[in-house]
């Protein structure tokens, strides 16, 4: 038996070469990328559910297109006079 560790950048080269080894009824010992996503899903949730439970941005933000257009940087476009 031969053990091999990667370490992969990009998530969706991740999962090609996760279904591949499952294919080839590889053993997957430890896959790292489910459970950091797993983590950051239930982190997310919980700072969503904190954010609605304190009533959402609603105080801080109360006109959300004003907001947008100030907070927006425009730039003007290449070989665009207008």
């Amino acid at each position: 038996m031969t053990t091999i560790t990667l370490e992969i950048p990009n998530s969706e080269d991740a999962e090609v070469i996760l279904l591949l080894a499952k294919r080839l009824n590889c053993k997957i010992v430890k896959d790292a990328y489910e459970n950091r996503q797993k983590a950051n899903s239930k982190k997310a949730i919980s700072h969503l559910k904190n954010l609605a439970a304190k009533g959402g941005l609603k105080e801080i933000i109360s006109d959300p297109v004003a907001w947008q257009k100030e907070i927006r940087k425009d730039r003007k476009l290449p070989k665009r006079n207008k």
